[in-house]
């Protein structure tokens, strides 16, 4: 418990995954400070935390009980800070940090995408290591934040002391954390897995609803796979951290309805209340992260002399829909059609 307790972790980019990281180190003894936006500060001054998971206990964090600003000067406390902001926003993330973080602060992206380890670090001059979320949260209520999928937080593995007392302060507080020295490569199995936020984006709708519909696995499967062959032509073999490997999951994707549903329900395990975050980002009029999920495989591509019109054609889709603020709610044979003008 000392070790734990006298780690000073801030969450930087404290929205929903910002959050739930955060507010369950709390409750394993960590001392955590939270940055982040104005909305999230005033729900949480007047209802706390309440962390909610599709099998385990709630977590309650009492409003006196959280401490959450907006300000960064509480950086120059901070043993440990976990970037959770969006994509876009690393450099400028990293640039703060480097204005008002220890030059020994551990930085760890907890970020979708492959690149923002290497941004953060570049913009901030401090060692960072990556990190995978594979699991999702979304917004449920004011101050309530739901995880509805499963797995393990992974982390780049380092000899320093600090990430050995994160990573057991993870585990006691109930979510699994692995150290590895190959992040990069489970960076892109779990890439390949969040190609299936821009279709929730376009869907408008849940995961479990989208996936669903065979037309949407298809158009699903068509974007994953169009990746894989292009990280394998560029000598990158994705791995996966879940249950099913990225071939096996493009398997089961391809199932009819009456295999695939039993199949979802005890492998996928995803309930219904889970969103993606990039349709919560649309919702709430925010900028898209499809430049770093869709268009890391388009610019692999381009890098290698390969070729990705499909997930070219779904980025385009996005972009549209982010340009009018507003979800076009296509159904799975909505678009399995636009692959006609591919």
């Amino acid at each position: 418990m000392g070790a734990m307790k006298n780690l000073r972790v801030v969450v930087f980019g404290a929205g929903s995954i910002g959050c739930y990281l955060g507010g369950y180190l709390q409750s394993a003894g960590a001392h955590v400070t939270f940055i982040g936006r104005e909305r999230v500060k005033w729900d949480l001054d007047m209802k706390g935390m309440r962390l909610t998971h599709y099998k385990r206990r709630p977590i309650h964090i009492e409003r006196n009980g959280v401490d959450y600003r907006l300000g960064y000067d509480v950086l120059a406390d901070a043993d440990v800070i976990l970037v959770c902001v969006k994509s876009q926003d690393s450099a400028k993330a990293g640039s703060t940090i480097a204005q008002y973080a220890r030059p020994d602060a551990l930085i760890v992206s907890f970020q979708n995408g492959v690149s923002n380890a290497e941004t953060l670090q570049q913009h901030s001059g401090r060692q960072t290591l990556a990190g995978i979320v594979p699991f999702n949260v979304t917004l449920s209520g004011r101050g309530e934040f739901h995880c509805g999928t499963e797995g393990d937080l992974i982390i780049q593995q380092d000899s320093d002391p600090r990430l050995a007392t994160l990573a057991k302060g993870f585990r006691k507080s109930g979510i699994g954390a692995k150290l590895t020295p190959d992040i990069a490569d489970y960076q892109w199995g779990k890439l390949l897995i969040n190609l299936n936020n821009a279709l929730s984006a376009l869907s408008g709708g849940t995961l479990r609803a989208g996936l669903s519909q065979k037309s949407y696995r298809q158009v699903l499967a068509a974007m994953m796979e169009e990746g894989l062959t292009i990280c394998k032509g560029a000598g990158i073999n994705p791995k996966s951290f879940g249950k099913a490997s990225v071939e096996k999951t493009l398997k089961i994707l391809r199932m009819p309805n009456i295999v695939f549903k039993p199949v979802m329900n005890s492998i996928l395990k995803i309930d219904e209340n889970a969103r993606s975050s990039m349709l919560d980002d649309l919702e709430a009029g925010r900028g898209s992260e499809v430049d770093f999920l869709q268009g890391e495989i388009v610019k692999l591509a381009n890098a290698t002399g390969q070729f990705a019109p499909i997930n070219m054609m779904i980025m385009e889709q996005v972009h549209k829909a982010f340009a009018v603020h507003q979800s076009p709610n296509m159904t799975g044979d909505e678009m399995l059609n636009l692959f006609d003008s591919v």
